[in-house]
């Protein structure tokens, strides 16, 4: 960690070439390592030579130095505490480095600018923009190297096809620097710098500026439960921030890491060191890369919900007064993790997965489980905005992949498709949706960067399919009942496989779901009960039915899902 102190301050001068004119800055390097014995400071500055470091009454070594402003590169070195490399001086980046080099990751880059450190020049340019509020979401998870290329600047190029789509709301999976490149990321090395195989810390910026440029609000999926064996904190004291390996709290097959210790008080220095770094962290993102929400990683090993409610608290503290997500990965699912008395806004809704799994790919028609699926305070959730419906994700295989793997023909693969994509695009909750998923991707399930398709768009059944998607989410996006969590199943048709539900506001805004959720084609259907006589139009088919005696007549093909709103 590093601060900015008077330049006439200086203990130790730095040994660089700069220019005579060059401005400088005192820089406080800084590093917690309270029950470690010595440390120094190494770098480009020194020509790698040691320079000592000094313990203040917080266990916090330091050294202060004049440097010239541009770009240095540094590390610490220290004797180990930890169980594996006890007695042993080992070199590490900066803990909270903000850019490690490309080329050896276990350099921390430093930027100074006018005597000052900074992480970047970049300027934003859209923080005025407006963004959509929490109940308003259209979710839309993607991978930087995947989405368009391998780096933030490429993927930006590819922003426009959202856009077109309709979301308004990208889900960024993990962005910090890990060990290699190109994979998915849930293994943070360096969790205060971007992955420097993506870009620089500006590229990034960049990335999330044209994001909310075209008013789409950025999620950063982060993980806050563990870290990466090599990560600098392992190497200090590894039980000073860590739980020793074998003591976790979690069953093994749920350790992907050295694990935080959340529970570790430290009486002497009156801290708990982990939660202070992850502290650091959730308001260093929010602040220096202007994100609006967060994706927790794993937040049922995390278990502590004083602790996810103290980094919602800092985090929408941090927003600067814009809206400010976060959602709890928390599997087995739990709505508890919700609403006003848990610390998340919202959770992953995993039983909506195991339905439509159930029900396209099994076959299986179980009412029940169908209608407290499609409205999920029928699970405990408390409202609209508090339960995220998906079919697909990093983590599950692609439905088009489990349709195949059981046998199903392309042509009833996607009626399938097109009729999940209806369902939760008309379900209580918000709706997220996995790269690649509205254009039918599909590869078997693994942990590989699997890039997306673009070239699909060259065929008809796959382009159908994404039009289909776009006119549901222009429904969504222009429709208030399917914001609310009000809803009302006033049809369903075991034998025939045909469920109707009607989403409804207040206002008098309604939108009616006729599913025939089944093979064989119905033809001339009749469902009874409709919730309103008069004109109707099905929005995403462009036709106009009217509505006599509580009586809609409809023709209802295999999987096939028509969805009217009133007055045209």
């Amino acid at each position: 960690m590093t601060t900015t102190k008077d330049p006439s301050e200086s203990k130790v001068q730095p040994q660089s070439e700069a220019k005579a004119d060059a401005k400088t800055g005192m820089i406080r390097f800084q590093l917690l390592a309270p029950y470690n014995e010595k440390a120094a400071l190494v770098g480009s500055f020194s020509n790698w030579e040691e320079i000592p470091m000094e313990k203040d009454d917080k266990g916090c070594f330091f050294v202060e130095i004049d440097l010239p402003d541009g770009e240095h590169q540094y590390k610490f070195k220290l004797v180990s505490k930890s169980f594996f490399c006890e007695g042993e001086t080992v070199a590490i980046a900066d803990p909270y480095a903000r850019q490690v080099d490309e080329k050896n990751r276990e350099n921390t880059v430093i930027r100074i600018k006018d005597g000052k450190q900074i992480t970047d020049e970049y300027v934003w340019e859209h923080d005025d923009v407006p963004l959509s509020p929490d109940d308003h979401l259209i979710i839309y998870e993607l991978h930087v190297s995947a989405f368009g290329g391998d780096t933030f600047i490429d993927a930006i190029q590819q922003l426009d096809y959202l856009v077109d789509l309709g979301v308004n709301c990208v889900q960024l999976m993990p962005v910090t620097e890990y060990p290699g490149e190109h994979y998915w990321g849930y293994n943070p090395r360096h969790p205060f710098a971007p992955e420097s195989s993506y870009g620089k810390p500006e590229d990034l910026k960049a990335f999330v500026d044209a994001c909310h440029e075209r008013g789409f609000r950025v999620i950063l999926d982060i993980v806050l439960n563990h870290s990466e064996s090599e990560s600098p904190l392992t190497r200090i004291d590894f039980t000073y921030w860590f739980y020793a390996p074998g003591t976790e709290p979690d069953e093994p097959g749920n350790v992907w890491g050295p694990k935080f210790n959340l529970e570790f008080y430290d009486e002497h220095y009156k801290r708990n060191p982990a939660r202070e770094y992850l502290y650091d962290l959730v308001d260093y993102w929010v602040r220096e890369y202007h994100i609006d929400g967060y994706r927790i990683d794993a937040a049922a090993q995390i278990k502590y919900f004083d602790f996810l409610g103290e980094v919602a608290r800092r985090s929408k503290a941090n927003s600067g007064g814009k809206p400010f997500y976060l959602v709890g990965e928390h599997i087995p699912e739990n709505p508890a993790i919700t609403g006003a008395d848990g610390p998340m806004d919202g959770a992953y809704h995993e039983t909506y997965y195991w339905m439509i799994d159930d029900l396209m790919v099994r076959n299986m028609f179980d009412t029940d489980q169908i209608v407290d699926s499609i409205n999920p305070l029928h699970h405990g959730y408390p409202g609209p905005s508090n339960a995220v419906n998906f079919y697909e994700n990093h983590d599950k295989p692609r439905l088009l992949q489990r349709l195949r793997d059981a046998g199903i023909n392309e042509e009833g693969s996607f009626k399938r498709l097109e009729c999940a994509a209806a369902l939760l695009m008309t379900s209580v909750g918000l709706p997220m949706l996995y790269q690649g998923q509205a254009m039918g991707q599909a590869y078997p399930q693994d942990e590989e960067v699997h890039a997306v398709e673009w070239t699909l768009l060259d065929h008809d059944r796959h382009v159908a399919l994404l039009e289909r998607y776009k006119g549901l989410i222009d429904l969504r996006r222009e429709t208030q009942a399917l914001w609310t969590n009000e809803i009302d199943f006033f049809h369903i048709d075991q034998e025939a496989r045909v469920i109707a539900y009607v989403r409804f506001n207040a206002e008098g805004s309604r939108v009616a779901v006729v599913a025939h959720l089944g093979d064989g084609n119905l033809g001339d259907y009749q469902v009874p009960c409709f919730p309103e006589d008069g004109h109707w139009f099905e929005k995403t088919r462009l036709y106009e039915v009217d509505v006599e005696g509580g009586i809609l007549n409809v023709h209802l093909s295999d999987w096939d899902v028509h969805v009217f709103r009133n007055g045209g």
